[in-house]
């Protein structure tokens, strides 16, 4: 008799770790809920987290752009700068920036995999290394923030969501170039070669 309630114990505390173990191992399920990491499509495994947060590692702060600004009196084209010019490369920057980081939250919503660079004024600094229309994947953006415009002072380089056929094959009939392989990440501007716009004196 004594034997069987020993056994029936046992089998009662088996039977709550499996329990414990099973809600436990539920958990992370749950957790993706609130925080969507990694979601399959195509041939990429895109990363849905926003660059909002990574961001800061790779580009100037406002304070350091100001510091700078401060010691430059000329840009790239030997044009003067005046205050207003100067003010306006800082707005524009982190205004450019901002348009930039919404363009993938909007792009990660609707599940877009694939991304064009495209300018909006002339920019002599860019084009020479970012070709217009040339693309990346939002893998890509994942691994490497760093190809987040701007790139220098009075960038006009602008990322698009690339709305066609979700496939490399439809990026390259449209006659799209990627930016970089996998691993070859290519030499980008530096950010404080400076392309003032023109402005009433």
């Amino acid at each position: 008799m004594a034997y069987i309630l020993l056994g029936l114990v046992l089998l009662f505390i088996f039977i709550l770790v499996a329990v414990k173990v099973g809600i436990s191992q539920a958990k992370p399920e749950d957790a993706d809920s609130e925080t969507p990491v990694i979601h399959k499509s195509g041939i990429y495994s895109i990363v849905r987290r926003t660059p909002r947060e990574s961001i800061s590692n790779h580009k100037p702060p406002e304070e350091e752009i100001r510091k700078y600004l401060d010691s430059q009196n000329e840009d790239l084209r030997k044009r003067p700068l005046n205050e207003g010019e100067k003010n306006a490369l800082i707005e524009d920057w982190g205004a450019l920036l901002e348009k930039n980081i919404m363009e993938i939250e909007k792009g990660d919503r609707e599940g877009i995999e694939f991304y064009l660079y495209r300018y909006s004024g002339d920019d002599e600094v860019c084009e020479r290394t970012i070709p217009n229309n040339c693309f990346v994947s939002r893998e890509q953006i994942f691994k490497y923030p760093s190809i987040i415009p701007p790139f220098h002072l009075g960038c006009t380089c602008e990322l698009t969501r690339y709305h066609g056929d979700e496939d490399m094959r439809d990026t390259t009939s449209h006659r799209y170039r990627r930016l970089f392989d996998q691993n070859n990440l290519p030499k980008l501007p530096e950010w404080k070669q400076i392309l003032a716009k023109a402005t009433t004196r």
